[in-house]
């Protein structure tokens, strides 16, 4: 992914990191120009306009969908490594200067291990020596693949109940996971030999998935790499336009979309001309009916804009500059505390990274009570979950984080209505008595969310202006003392069943 996170919650630091990135992304657009090229013509409906683009929205599928699964898997899977939380410093932690050098994403660790006092470096030449080069792992995991079972994982990622797959097609590394017509003008065979890209989306759209493509769009370490220890280096480390690069990331755009029309275009970090983002993105909506695209597609010249910097209330942790166009906002390691008006969709890995860490433990992986609850907060607050497993560098997925998803898909066997193909209601108060509070509504049917479990006692929800209810019943105890009148919700509980989330079901007259 684009930045990093050492807590699950990803909250610790963000004031001071959001000051770094501001600074670092308006100084990087000073010194490295926003040149722009003209606007390619549009071929449909959508036009390559800021005005044009405005008119899209995302589509129902994804709407109703609340869960979906990401996979980062690349050459960084071979090593598979980042220092475990519990080695890091404090201050580094918290968002310290210098945190790129304990990065918990294992996915960066071509740039890990180039801090040569770091704990990557240290791993690195303990394992595989001083001369050993990061491309060597490309060329592991292109001879790890002739086993690899595409149709296994499809299997297992639909019995989560999730409903759409995100597969990371080409990281910050440069390796792209298809055999792309596109040649890497600095790295020779950067890439897989074998389609994972085109065999992973038969397999998922087999199995019922909507499938999507992620994208670096906005950093490519075959083009440029300069070993970023700050936001500032990050920015600067973007090959730009000089490089080649735009045509280069171009070609790839619209090479994925004519050759696997991905139902989803998830960008990361940037893109390095913003008419050139808005023209892949009308050609995409031209040949897509029912795709959308995500918000990182920011460029230098729209870093600028006041809006860009705009933060919607209830978001406390890492959310990416808004770009001109975009269908669905994607803030990282967090989850909000109120019902936002916009679609929007929280990505975060089962453990502290997104590519697989041999590290993490079972201890370091979210319980999948954690995981039910966070769907369930996150549908009724208007969005989607983005749950990431990283493969290992054998081609399977983890178990342990095998074990979370199942344990998802059990509980949604059975409380997808309550979550799935609903929209939000809005409620006046956001929790009961320190429990998030939230609410969904399909049809005639409607949910009351307690993501947990209230002390035992009576409690009363104020309803708002919602129709009016015919019947409540307390999911999972059949005799419990619920009631209404007029907008309020009553109800005493004595013991409250065992399950992650307590849900309320209403009947709605008419």
């Amino acid at each position: 992914m684009g930045t990093m996170s050492t807590t699950p919650g990803g909250t610790a630091g963000l004031s001071r990191r959001r000051l770094l990135q501001a600074g670092a992304m308006v100084s990087a657009a000073s010194v490295l120009g926003a040149c722009e090229d003209s606007p390619p013509a549009a071929t449909g409906g959508y036009a390559p306009t800021i005005d044009s683009l405005a008119r899209h929205r995302a589509p129902d599928w994804f709407r109703d969908a609340k869960l979906g699964v990401f996979i980062h898997w690349g050459p960084y899977s071979i090593p598979a490594y980042a220092p475990h939380r519990s080695s890091v410093p404090a201050d580094m932690k918290a968002g310290g200067v210098n945190h790129f050098k304990y990065n918990a994403y294992a996915e960066w660790y071509q740039n890990s291990m180039l801090f040569e006092d770091g704990p990557t470096a240290a791993f690195h030449r303990d394992n595989y020596g001083e001369s050993f080069p990061y491309s060597r792992f490309g060329e592991q995991f292109n001879e790890m693949l002739e086993q690899w079972d595409p149709e296994d994982w499809a299997r297992t990622i639909a019995a989560s109940g999730a409903r759409y797959l995100v597969l990371v097609t080409k990281h910050h590394d440069g390796f792209t996971l298809w055999p792309s017509a596109v040649q890497n003008p600095h790295a020779r065979n950067w890439s897989t030999r074998r389609d994972v890209v085109g065999e992973l989306a038969e397999a998922a759209r087999g199995q019922g998935l909507r499938f999507g493509v992620y994208y670096s769009g906005g950093i490519d370490w075959s083009f440029r790499h300069r070993r970023i220890e700050s936001f500032a280096g990050l920015m600067l480390t973007m090959p730009g336009w000089g490089s080649g690069y735009l045509d280069y990331a171009n070609a790839h755009y619209r090479e994925l979309i004519e050759r696997y029309r991905p139902d989803y275009l998830w960008n990361d970090i940037s893109y390095p001309s913003e008419s050139a983002a808005l023209g892949i993105i009308a050609e995409y909506y031209n040949r897509v009916e029912d795709g959308l695209v995500n918000d990182r597609w920011i460029a230098l010249r729209s870093l600028l804009r006041p809006r860009a910097w705009r933060r919607p209330e209830g978001i406390t942790g890492l959310l990416p500059p808004e770009p001109p166009a975009w269908d669905v906002r994607t803030p990282e390691y967090t989850v909000s505390d109120r019902l936002l008006p916009f679609d929007w969709e929280t990505t975060r890995g089962i453990g502290h990274s997104f590519g697989f860490n041999r590290e993490e433990g079972d201890d370091d992986l979210l319980a999948p009570e954690e995981i039910i609850r966070m769907v369930t907060q996150v549908a009724s607050r208007n969005g989607n979950v983005l749950l990431n497993t990283g493969p290992r560098g054998d081609g399977q997925l983890d178990p342990l984080q095998v074990t979370r998803l199942k344990a998802v898909g059990d509980w949604l066997a059975d409380n997808a209505d309550s979550v799935q193909d609903t929209r939000p209601v809005p409620l006046p108060q956001n929790d009961l008595g320190g429990i998030a509070l939230g609410a969904t509504r399909s049809g005639n049917q409607g949910y009351i969310h307690l993501v947990g479990t209230p002390q035992p006692g009576s409690y009363t929800i104020e309803l708002g202006d919602s129709s009016p209810v015919s019947r409540a019943r307390l999911r999972g105890a059949p005799s419990a003392n619920l009631g209404v009148e007029g907008s309020s919700l009553y109800f005493t509980v004595d013991a409250w069943p065992e399950r992650a989330t307590q849900v309320i079901e209403l009947d709605y007259e008419g």
